[in-house]
């Protein structure tokens, strides 16, 4: 094999033999010869296939031998490429270039605290019931869609789905407590903290018109601690008040009103606290989101506001 190998070299390059080139095919190109073109090499490729089982015009078959293939590219540039690459595989790339956008998001202190004391609360048009027992229903989705828009004015926001309601419904806002309680120690930031339900027993729904369109009404609530007590309860109807006259003032006709009801509703934990009905049951989802947007960008100016006043 090796005698066949060297014998069909030979005859193909036997006449550059003493040229000066140091290159075999750069010699045939400077001397001006095609190549396997010229007629009489025409039999070269077919008798060095039939020596040594070799077809030179297969880079498939000169790979499968080991054998180097040309290109025509410049072999530096072949170098230099992968060399490039042997440069990032030997530096794997930080998780903090896929994640910083949302590590950074993650590290804002949050602000505002959502969660639901009747969790079950949801619209008939959504689920086809006013309320789907054992599970976190149509006013959890309102929340998340306040939680977005906050976050959209870089406020960060967390919506806590822990249920309260089910399977015992009275005992509802003495779970509810232990909740509001658990965020705002958790949560030493927080400037809101805001229990999430719709209305009910309404004889047909109520709604805003925003931009063409028909949006739920808010009915904001605020207790006064008469059966229970409850110190913040001024702070919380100052800071409520707050929040109506910009939503008012941005969304005319959204807000139904700012209630004074004698209950707590857990407010006395926190003196930025409230509760917000989103529609009543009989409202479509729709509607219910459309009030939802309303609300947080309302709230979110509010406390962009203070923030700069500070």
């Amino acid at each position: 094999m090796f005698f066949c190998c060297f014998f069909a070299w030979g005859i193909l390059w036997f006449p550059l033999i003493g040229s000066p080139h140091d290159l075999p095919l750069e010699g045939l190109l400077k001397l001006g010869l095609g190549s396997w073109n010229k007629p009489n090499w025409r039999f070269l490729p077919e008798l060095f296939v039939f020596l040594t089982g070799i077809d030179l015009d297969s880079p498939q078959v000169l790979l499968q031998r080991g054998l180097p293939v040309f290109t025509g590219e410049d072999e530096s540039l072949a170098v230099a490429s992968s060399r490039i690459f042997e440069e990032v595989s030997e530096k794997p790339i930080s998780e903090d270039f896929f994640f910083s956008e949302e590590k950074a998001e993650q590290e804002k202190p949050v602000k505002v605290a959502f969660y639901h004391t009747h969790n079950a609360e949801t619209y008939v048009p959504l689920d086809g019931k006013p309320k789907v027992e054992g599970r976190n229903g149509g006013v959890s989705l309102v929340a998340d869609e306040m939680v977005r828009v906050l976050e959209e004015q870089g406020i960060r926001a967390i919506h806590d789905l822990t249920l309260h309601d089910y399977p015992d419904f009275a005992r509802s806002y003495i779970k509810s407590e232990v909740t509001g309680a658990r965020l705002v120690k958790d949560y030493p930031t927080l400037k809101a903290l805001i229990d999430v339900h719709r209305d009910a027993g309404l004889e047909r729904k109520q709604v805003a018109s925003v931009d063409g369109k028909s949006v739920a009404v808010i009915l904001i609530i605020v207790g006064t601690g008469e059966r229970f007590p409850n110190p913040h309860w001024r702070e919380n109807y100052a800071f409520a008040q707050k929040v109506a006259h910009k939503l008012e003032e941005k969304f005319p006709g959204v807000l139904k009103e700012v209630r004074l009801m004698p209950g707590r509703y857990n407010q006395h934990l926190f003196p930025h606290a409230f509760l917000v009905e989103v529609g009543s049951e009989k409202n479509t989802f729709e509607e219910a989101l459309g009030a939802a947007r309303c609300f947080a960008l309302a709230l979110g100016e509010v406390l962009l506001e203070e923030e700069s006043e500070r």
